[in-house]
């Protein structure tokens, strides 16, 4: 399939979604915690900064992840809706 033709589609299938998201109040990503742990998990995994066993890291992240989900009350917008 042609890549320019995939990137119209993308970028139709995010105007539809912005839409959807707009009707549900979103929040900017980067005022978003489960989006900021992560980048911090992945940028101590990439440092080596914790001495941690291999997996330990990953396995923490995860549990972590679904409890930040749990109190999580809005969805997240990349690009602003207005």
């Amino acid at each position: 399939m042609n890549p320019l033709r995939l990137l119209r589609i993308y970028r139709r299938a995010q105007t539809l979604a912005g839409l959807l998201e707009e009707a549900q109040m979103s929040k900017s990503l980067f005022r978003s915690r489960t989006f900021w742990f992560n980048v911090l998990t992945a940028a101590a995994e990439l440092t080596q900064v914790l001495p941690l066993p291999s997996g330990t890291l990953v396995l923490d992240a995860s549990v972590i992840n679904i409890a930040l989900r749990f109190v999580t009350e809005k969805p997240v917008h990349v690009v602003s809706p207005n």
